[in-house]
């Protein structure tokens, strides 16, 4: 998606993304329609100009969502965006980094029932973060393993981390998940058309504290690699298929 104007269109609410360090994109949107959106408290991480999280209130018409981002601009525009929108008083936002909710949970007064991310996954070894979109993108800021590793402070027992990444990362995020409590509950394969590969997935884990690998508690969690579907995103004439559309269509003023 090509976006040539400072402000993008949904349905329901509108998004400014020209200070943000990240902008609205596909991952965004598709993370944020598909993502278990069930639950009081909801923390989207990273939230650069507020995409998800506004998709997140307008799914969820009883949650607070809380967006943080270490990028001061992209914090004032999320504001700025949620200000504007129907669901202003259950947004907020802070200039805080993953890693300082982590180290620092008793900053809030309760645990997550859904932390969603659209993470970096750009890896070009980039060292100047003096650049808000590089910082934004940079590995060692945000990554999956961060937000697997460091999810389990936050969240509520069964709940839920969500987040868009690359395909090939599948099965070494799975694996390492387990190690952290965070089991594979949902996944879907993104390829734009059917004869392409799939190059995204989403992914939704479960935190359960008392899983072990020798043991059966937590195991009805896991989903069967066979069992993970793919959404193709165009038809060969690029007309969003079907399946697309139906995902999308609470959003996107096209569909």
């Amino acid at each position: 998606m090509k976006i040539k104007d400072s402000k993008f269109q949904f349905k329901y609410f509108s998004v400014a993304h020209s200070k943000s360090s990240m902008k609205v994109g596909v991952d965004g949107v598709l993370i944020g329609a598909w993502a278990s959106c069930y639950g009081k408290n909801i923390l989207d991480v990273g939230t650069g100009c507020g995409l998800i999280a506004l998709m997140m209130a307008q799914r969820n018409r009883e949650a607070t969502i809380y967006g943080i981002d270490i990028d001061r601009d992209s914090i004032e525009e999320a504001r700025s965006n949620f200000e504007n929108s129907e669901w202003r008083t259950r947004l907020s936002t802070e200039l805080l980094s993953f890693k300082e909710c982590h180290e620092k949970h008793t900053f809030w007064r309760h645990k997550f029932d859904l932390i969603v991310s659209n993470p970096p996954f750009f890896n070009s070894g980039v060292k100047d973060l003096d650049d808000p979109r590089k910082l934004a993108r940079h590995q060692g800021e945000l990554s999956p393993y961060s937000l697997l590793s460091q999810s389990p402070s936050l969240l509520t027992t069964g709940g839920r981390l969500s987040m868009v990444v690359p395909s090939i990362e599948l099965k070494p995020l799975y694996s390492y998940g387990k190690k952290n409590n965070m089991l594979l509950n949902r996944a879907l394969l993104i390829r734009n058309k059917i004869s392409a590969e799939a190059k995204r997935v989403l992914l939704e884990f479960v935190y359960e504290p008392a899983y072990r690998a020798d043991n059966d508690k937590g195991k009805k969690y896991l989903i069967k690699e066979e069992d993970i579907e793919t959404l193709t995103m165009f038809e060969d004439s690029l007309q969003p298929t079907e399946e697309y559309r139906l995902l999308c269509e609470e959003f996107y003023l096209k569909f």
